[in-house]
């Protein structure tokens, strides 16, 4: 019989408790919650950003990282902010090599799963609030719409959406086309409105 989850449990006891489950568990302001998968298309979409972003790392310090390494950033006090699995995530610190958790990603990407979550906008919170992301990338799985976060030198924060590509993760030195990271999905486009500067004029 399946045990209830705890509640209003401390992150670090979350960490411990969650050593002890044969499930994995996100911690998200206090709450446990379980950690869903997703849709081909989801699927199809890490695979993609994997080699991208493998490749763009390659033969250099960084490396990249899935949702089996539990993703514990922290902000600027050096707090953890909680825990997750985000979908993947680049790291250049080499602390992030050893063990389950790793806390000092510079790049993270998340894929919307089809039916969303409530929680998502919590965790984008702390990711915003990490002292250590310079990129932070959502990818939608249902619409291809991407979201990208990115961080000046000093720490002020841009934000791009993106209904078609290039998309650039500048601290990776990439570029990626909306063909790159939608490829061998059936993830639709979005049908944008005819502005006049969209319009062509044969004479």
């Amino acid at each position: 019989m399946q045990q209830p989850l705890p509640n209003e449990i401390s992150l670090e006891a979350f960490l411990a408790w969650e050593q002890q489950q044969d499930d994995r568990f996100e911690w998200i302001d206090g709450a446990v919650v379980p950690f869903a998968g997703g849709s081909d298309d989801h699927g199809a979409i890490i695979t993609n950003m994997t080699i991208l972003l493998g490749g763009a790392v390659a033969g250099g310090p960084c490396f990249v990282r899935g949702s089996d390494r539990r993703l514990v950033p922290q902000d600027a006090h050096g707090r953890s902010l909680g825990s997750f699995y985000s979908d993947l995530f680049v790291s250049c610190a080499q602390e992030d090599r050893v063990g389950g958790t790793a806390h000092f990603p510079s790049v993270v990407i998340e894929v919307l799963s089809p039916h969303g979550s409530g929680e998502f906008t919590t965790k984008k919170r702390a990711y915003l609030a990490s002292r250590d992301i310079k990129e932070y990338l959502i990818i939608e799985s249902v619409e291809r719409f991407v979201t990208h976060f990115a961080w000046t030198s000093d720490r002020r924060l841009a934000v791009i959406e993106y209904d078609h590509g290039p998309v650039q993760i500048r601290s990776l030195g990439l570029v990626l086309t909306f063909e790159q990271i939608y490829a061998d999905t059936k993830t639709r486009t979005i049908l944008r409105p005819i502005s006049p500067q969209d319009q062509i004029i044969i004479e």
